[in-house]
């Protein structure tokens, strides 16, 4: 399974994807930090239920980066400007994406 810092980015990117209570459950997971056991008790579902959601949603956020890539090049593009000073280039690039 990817971190929660990689997971958080591509729910932050792919989220809309998923149906509301796939949303739902992975904002408690990856952006409240609750776990297995605190989502069943607030949505008033099994532990394992929601440990299967989590991981089901997060494969479908995974599948969708495979397939579109936004968040990797993103992360590549972040990581190019920070390694370029020149300022008119990165206000530049800034307004493409």
């Amino acid at each position: 399974m990817i971190s929660k810092l990689d997971a958080n980015d591509l729910f932050d990117v792919y989220g809309d994807l998923l149906t509301k209570r796939q949303r739902e459950i992975l904002s408690l997971y990856y952006e409240e930090d609750f776990s297995y056991t605190e989502i069943s008790e607030e949505l008033e579902i099994s532990r394992a239920a929601a440990m299967d959601s989590v991981h089901r949603a997060t494969k479908l956020l995974e599948k969708y980066e495979a397939a579109i890539g936004y968040v990797a090049k993103k992360k590549l593009l972040d990581a190019w400007i920070l390694q370029h000073e020149d300022v008119e280039q990165i206000e530049i690039l800034k307004e493409i994406f």
